[in-house]
């Protein structure tokens, strides 16, 4: 089955998270990320940031939590058995540090199709306490056989 168009453009409920250390240092041992300004607080402080930096990939934690609510979405029409990781996109407005308090509100960026296979665009802007946007992000997940007429 096809997923569903008329979604393109719905939003989801807001996912609050807090940048926690051992979060942060958990994700940067796990990535192989040696740059001290990632894994000490003092080393970042040092290098001119407020606290510990968050590595860039980090925002992928948030993303994942906020794309929960567009791939659970009946309506969507989504076979998870058929999806396929296609792309992760994130643009900054700055880095995350550790402390910061942040809210996501995923959105269906886009639906197409090329050949037998549809696109799936997840896309969030991250916001920290004072609403700014410190990270876009975008995944895009391929769901294989399922457009039109395959």
């Amino acid at each position: 089955m096809p997923l569903n168009q008329s979604l393109k453009g719905k939003e989801y409920g807001e996912v609050s998270f807090t940048v926690e250390r051992d979060k942060v240092n958990q994700f940067a041992h796990a990535v192989g990320e040696t740059d001290p300004i990632y894994t000490d607080a003092e080393a970042a402080k040092a290098a001119g940031y407020p606290e510990q930096v968050a590595p860039p990939t980090f925002a992928t934690v948030l993303q994942m939590a906020a794309s929960g609510y567009v791939v659970n979405d009946q309506d969507l029409h989504l076979d998870y058995t058929r999806v396929v990781h296609g792309e992760q996109e994130f643009e900054y407005s700055r880095p995350l540090f550790v402390g910061d308090k942040l809210t996501a509100v995923p959105r269906v960026g886009d639906i197409y199709a090329k050949g037998a296979n549809e696109f799936l665009v997840i896309e969030a802007e991250i916001k920290d306490e004072s609403g700014k946007t410190v990270v876009v992000s975008r995944s895009t997940i391929l769901s294989r056989g399922t457009a039109e007429g395959a």
